[in-house]
């Protein structure tokens, strides 16, 4: 499996399953905090860099519930994360894990082309 994603990762070929989007913009609220998204997808999301830092500081591996809202209709809801990347300048990508189906369908429905 390791030599698969290698040999994408020099061609430049994309893992992701589904398209990330910046719009309509994605609020995430987790450890008492509520920041905008960077982007979004059916799968995650990135968050920026926390600000100030968490104490303690998420781990790759570490899941975690919060709320997902602003998408649009008002709507908003549940969701358990798992934290999947920590890039180098301290920006948190999310797999989400669940969530609650209105959200996932207006999610869906934002996702079609």
């Amino acid at each position: 499996m390791a030599l698969p994603n290698f040999v994408r990762r020099v061609l430049g070929l994309e893992r992701r399953k589904h398209t990330r989007y910046r719009r309509p913009h994605v609020r995430v609220r987790y450890r008492d905090r509520k920041v905008l998204a960077l982007d979004w997808s059916l799968g995650g999301c990135l968050l920026p860099v926390p600000e100030p830092p968490l104490d303690p500081p998420l781990r790759i591996g570490d899941t975690f519930e919060g709320r997902i809202s602003g998408i649009g209709l008002g709507n908003s809801g549940d969701f358990l994360a798992e934290v999947v990347r920590l890039s180098k300048d301290g920006e948190i990508g999310l797999r989400w894990l669940e969530l609650d189906s209105h959200v996932f369908l207006i999610l869906s429905g934002l996702n079609v082309k």
